[in-house]
């Protein structure tokens, strides 16, 4: 600016006849202007320069250095005179902060002219948890294929056509009329052309297949369906994989959706090249999913191939038969339960080996109204006395001693039933579960299955006996399930059952009463009790021990210390006065009892015995009042179960069928055709994977989620509605009054975050020394300490997660509520201990870790500079 001296111009600016005639003037003018211009002495003669240089006084640019002070001063008197950002810089932006005053945008500035830094600025409200804030979102999706076809109609003149993408010649294929080129162009890949040598003819399709191509250029893009004419918005697109095959999702916005797309048509949309807009077309994928059987027929081979019969695609579906039944046993039917049954006893296979094929009892009904679930017999064998003996006492034939006369000898006076002691088949029942044990064999017809009956040990009790005997329930040939088929009417408890014989059959003893009724009268249950003695018995009161007979013979058929049922109760006889008086242990019947049977334990076995399964007796009931029931005897104890193994399929019918090739491009729903192979009875239908397709909803952000680990109940001062949070690598202290007066908004709190710790220089120092750290991290979640406790305890953290990751480790210095401590071991996720005590307590606190980045030279300094340095209000351990 200074360089245009007036002096040197004014023979140019006066006109030419002043300059010829006056050539003395025009020296003296000349001689001014150079005084004025030039410093005489100590007098700075530079009026004119001043005077040259007022009209760029109002550019900054070129005044700052002479009105620094002046600008600031009077635009921006609360900024330091130490900012970072140029100071040019920061005048010219003054008016867009006063613009944007109390914004985000204004307080990022604000920062970055100050400090030369970035700013964050966070809202607490964004994390306060509010019932039903959820964002939930339901996407539609329409899936096309990878290959994306740019496409143009030739004009005989046209050779240049725009490709999508920058893209040499092995990242595309080029067709004329359908037809491949491999020659007769090339590609410009700068500037995104193919370049034919000689122009197609007019109205020749031209097609490029883009191999490698960013998809996203189709987002906000409107496509059309070629044969729905339905149209859509694209949202977004991503990349799936897809019956393993690599697609293309096209995310629609529902709301700018007309019609409906249709399987396996080509979608039309365009794009605007370097201003050229390029039609492109994309086909829908339409392919097959699944195969599903609704028969699988018979005798089906795997690997036998599946006949899927599409009519339009573009590539035709393959499948084969995957899996089929062998045909082996995996199912058992019980028609009949049987009776005398116990858990973990084998069923036999018939005529199969137990390595191919067997069973066991898995469980078994106690509980059954139909059948007892214990049995009672004598476990004594009388053998014949041998003759060496002279005496036959408690040694030979288990007789107790309170029944031999004289103590300890058998005599005339003894009671051979005295001798006997029996034992009981307890917990047996009906089969209600069977186990398979082995199924190794493939069955043409159904097995006949044979269930072990229950079984009783009995240990020696003699002399005569000196080994172990087992004894099979079926032995005794004991009626055991008594199944009402018809209740019938006006029938009374302890009415008799009539077990008949069949011909031929001789079993005997078995006797059976009504032992369950309802109101009106009809059998709900019947059971198998003791056999009679002859005649009746009264009971005239519930507390008399005595029992009076009718007709009855009790000198010989009972004796003291036999069991008698009459009605509901079981006495032991301990007296008997006559043929027709005795007397029993205890009283309290339930109730009296008139002209009712005396039934005789041990008489016979309950059910009686010498009965068979293949000639089960008849029954009637007798009664007076009672009709049409109809009751069967269907088991003897130890058999009757009818129990069926089958598989649940037929061999070789089809379990699976997979999709080898799923097609492409399927537009009509293909048909399965299972009639070539196997016995040619599978049927099976085609799922197809629909082109368009609204996906299942998704919550899209934590937002109103109670489990969520970032939403906090809303608080009183920090988790609140009007405050914000600054973040920065400077300490809130330095700019918190400037932005305060100048940005802050009315009715907000402002709160600061020191993100990043500033560069320390290297002082020597004799005092306790820390490694400089360039970075402060908070580890997630909260954090307990206690008094005179070295153990952090925490809450949502992830101490060994931070450990693996780096971000914290055995040495590390870590800060709680302004104490330092070193860390000394990681125990766990939630837990971890230093290596001195705590001075304080202290809870819901955040961890900090301030030395987790260290400088490529490590640098000491004392802990009270880094305190200093960076207005860290904390405490270090001594």
């Amino acid at each position: 600016m200074t360089d245009n001296k007036v002096s040197l111009l004014i023979n140019r600016q006066v006109p030419e006849f002043v300059r010829e005639e006056y050539p003395v003037f025009i020296s003296f003018l000349e001689a001014y202007y150079e005084f004025l211009e030039n410093k005489q002495g100590t007098q700075k003669n530079d009026l004119t320069t001043k005077a040259k240089e007022l009209k760029y006084i109002s550019d900054v640019d070129s005044s700052i250095e002479e009105f620094e002070e002046q600008f600031l001063n009077s635009y921006a008197t609360f900024l330091p005179k130490d900012t970072e950002v140029d100071k040019a810089t920061l005048i010219k932006n003054l008016l867009p902060l006063y613009l944007s005053k109390g914004s985000e945008a204004s307080f990022k500035l604000l920062y970055r002219l100050m400090f030369g830094q970035e700013l964050e600025v966070s809202y607490p409200k964004d994390n306060i948890f509010r019932a039903s804030d959820g964002k939930w979102t339901i996407e539609n999706t329409l899936k096309v294929s990878t290959n994306f076809h740019s496409y143009y109609t030739g004009n005989g003149t046209n050779k240049q056509f725009k490709i999508l993408q920058e893209l040499d010649s092995s990242e595309i294929s080029v067709y004329v009329n359908d037809v491949l080129q491999t020659t007769g162009y090339n590609v410009r890949k700068e500037s995104k052309k193919v370049v034919f040598n000689t122009a197609p003819i007019t109205g020749s399709a031209i097609k490029i297949l883009h191999k490698t191509l960013d998809k996203s250029i189709f987002t906000n893009r409107k496509i059309t369906g070629e044969v729905s004419g339905a149209t859509a918005l694209v949202e977004r697109v991503s990349n799936r994989i897809s019956n393993g095959e690599s697609i293309v999702e096209l995310y629609i916005n529902d709301k700018t959706l007309t019609s409906s797309f249709i399987n396996g048509e080509s979608i039309l949309t365009d794009v605007f090249v370097d201003d050229v807009l390029v039609d492109v077309v994309a086909s829908t994928i339409s392919n097959v999913l699944a195969i599903t059987i609704t028969d699988g027929g018979a005798s089906y081979n795997v690997g036998d191939s599946v006949t899927i019969n599409a009519p339009i695609a573009d590539e035709f579906p393959t499948a084969i038969i995957s899996k089929t039944f062998k045909g082996v046993v995996n199912q058992v039917r019980i028609t009949n339960p049987g009776a005398g049954f116990t858990v973990g006893e084998r069923i036999a296979a018939v005529g199969f080996a137990n390595t191919s094929l067997d069973f066991a009892v898995a469980n078994v009904n106690t509980n059954s109204a139909n059948t007892a679930n214990t049995f009672l017999i004598y476990s004594n064998i009388i053998s014949d006395i041998d003759p060496s003996n002279t005496f036959v006492n408690v040694a030979n034939y288990n007789f107790p001693n309170t029944n031999i006369s004289p103590s300890g000898i058998v005599n005339v006076n003894s009671v051979i039933s005295t001798a006997f002691s029996n034992t009981t088949y307890i917990s047996i029942g009906e089969i209600s579960n069977v186990s398979i044990i082995t199924s190794n064999v493939i069955i043409t017809s159904t097995p006949v299955l044979n269930a072990a009956p229950a079984k009783v040990v009995i240990s020696p009790l003699t002399a005569n006996t000196i080994v172990n005997t087992s004894v099979l329930i079926d032995t005794f040939g004991s009626l055991g399930t008594l199944v009402i088929r018809n209740g019938g009417l006006g029938y009374s408890v302890f009415d008799e059952l009539v077990i008949t014989n069949k011909p031929m059959s001789f079993g005997t003893g078995a006797e059976a009463i009504v032992s369950k009724i309802s109101s009106t009268g009809r059998i709900t249950e019947a059971k198998f009790v003791p056999s009679k003695i002859t005649g009746s018995a009264n009971v005239t009161s519930v507390s008399n021990v005595m029992v009076h007979g009718i007709g009855t013979l009790f000198n010989d058929e009972l004796v003291p210390g036999d069991s008698i049922l009459i009605g509901y109760d079981t006495r032991k006889v301990i007296s008997i006065a006559s043929n027709t008086s005795l007397n029993v242990t205890s009283a309290a019947w339930t109730q009296i009892y008139l002209g009712s049977p005396i039934r005789k334990i041990g008489k016979n076995l309950i059910g009686g015995q010498g009965y068979t399964q293949d000639k089960l007796p008849s029954v009637t009931v007798t009664s007076n009042t009672g009709s049409e029931a109809v009751i069967e005897i269907t088991a003897i104890m130890g058999d009757g179960e009818d129990i069926l193994a089958k598989g649940t399929k037929k061999a070789g019918e089809i379990e699976e069928i997979i999709v080898i090739n799923p097609g492409k491009t399927i537009k009509v729903r293909p048909t399965v055709d299972l009639t070539n192979r196997g016995d040619g009875t599978a049927k099976a239908f085609v799922t197809l994977n629909p082109s368009y397709e609204t996906l299942e909803g998704q919550w899209s952000s934590s937002d109103g989620i109670l489990s969520s680990s970032d939403k906090k109940i809303q608080g009183q001062d920090y988790y609140v509605n009007y405050s914000y949070l600054l973040s920065s690598s400077t300490g809130f202290a330095k700019y918190k009054k400037i932005f305060k007066e100048l940005l802050h908004p009315a009715g907000f709190k402002a709160f600061g975050e020191l993100s990043r710790l500033s560069e320390l220089e290297t002082t020597a120092s004799d005092t306790q020394t820390l490694v400089a750290p360039t970075t402060i991290k908070t580890i997630s979640g909260r954090v307990n300490v206690a008094n005179v406790s070295i153990y952090v305890t925490g809450s949502g953290t992830k101490f060994n997660v931070a450990n693996n990751l780096g971000i914290i480790s055995i040495g590390s210095y870590i800060a709680v509520n302004s104490q330092i401590r070193v860390v000394s071991s990681i125990i766990s996720n939630t837990n971890l201990a230093v290596t001195n005590a705590f001075t304080i307590t202290a809870n819901d606190q955040e961890l900090l870790v301030v030395n987790t980045v260290y400088d490529a030279i490590a640098t000491e300094i004392t802990l009270e500079e880094i305190l200093a340095e960076n207005e860290l209000p904390l405490t270090v351990e001594s």
